[in-house]
């Protein structure tokens, strides 16, 4: 094993909020790993707050993988996380294909949805970009409202078989990855994931119990984990189960502390969990 595995994370970096690349950072840092961001933007905050300010820097990834290049700068994996057009969708593709050609771990996150919506910048011309991008991963990692916006079915809250849930992860594979671990499986009562090996045709579920309210960036917390935790020689299955238990510890201790998910989770609380691993 690599003693400190350079990740190169590409996403956007909002100062407030708790999300991309401020999750990504530090959480793969406190799990022994190199961090290496690739901002799309900068913005003073996330989008859900009422105001904020959002300076694109898609005009300038080429220029910094460019210079990398010349480096003679590597990575051992890639992950990506919420892009915001079609242009960055394609400067990931660029970057996987200029800098995982020799089989580096390649995780993308197509974090475009949630709750049976597309976010509110995402296009239909988006979604198929997306797809694309996906068809380069070894692991893909949707919640289940992107995964139907993936596979263009209908989204539903209603639970679903394991037959049903198989069928759907077997089609994400049929797009390009070896591994699908999906979030947000529709549970009332539990977070449920599930993590796929397409090569073999093996599903396995795991469930917590629900804390029944809605924050921001908790995708980009379990990514960060899931990564990070791969990166250390975890299974994806150990691997998906850690990021999470740690998500809804994270989640938890928010609330018991701060008492409020105004600013995100404060995963800064459970951190010292991932450098005890």
């Amino acid at each position: 094993m690599i003693a400190v595995p350079r990740v190169l994370t590409i996403q956007d970096m909002s100062s407030i909020g708790r999300c991309a690349l401020t999750v990504m950072i530090p959480i793969i840092s406190a799990m022994r790993c190199q961090a290496v961001p690739l901002a799309t933007a900068v913005l003073s905050n996330h989008l859900e707050y009422p105001h904020y300010e959002f300076v694109d820097l898609s005009a300038h990834m080429r220029d910094f993988m460019d210079c990398w290049d010349k480096n003679e700068i590597d990575f051992h994996a890639i992950v990506s996380g919420f892009l915001a057009s079609p242009e960055q969708i394609h400067l990931v593709e660029e970057a996987i294909d200029r800098f995982a050609s020799n089989g580096q771990m390649v995780i993308v996150d197509p974090a475009m949805a949630d709750d049976g919506r597309l976010y509110s910048i995402y296009t239909p011309d988006m979604v198929v970009a997306m797809r694309q991008l996906v068809s380069k991963a070894h692991i893909v990692k949707p919640n289940y409202t992107e995964a139907c916006f993936l596979l263009d079915i209908p989204f539903s809250t209603n639970p679903i078989s394991e037959d049903e849930l198989r069928e759907r992860c077997k089609q994400l594979h049929h797009m390009g990855p070896e591994m699908v671990i999906m979030t947000s499986v529709p549970s009332k009562t539990h977070a449920v994931i599930a993590v796929y090996d397409g090569p073999t045709d093996f599903l396995k579920t795991y469930s917590i119990p629900l804390v029944p309210v809605k924050a921001t960036g908790t995708g980009d917390i379990f990514t960060a984990v899931l990564s990070g935790a791969v990166m250390r020689g975890y299974s994806p299955y150990d691997a998906a189960e850690l990021a999470m238990n740690f998500t809804t510890n994270a989640i938890q201790a928010t609330l018991d502390t701060v008492q409020s998910l105004k600013h995100g989770v404060a995963f800064e609380l459970v951190l010292p969990e991932l450098t005890q691993l």
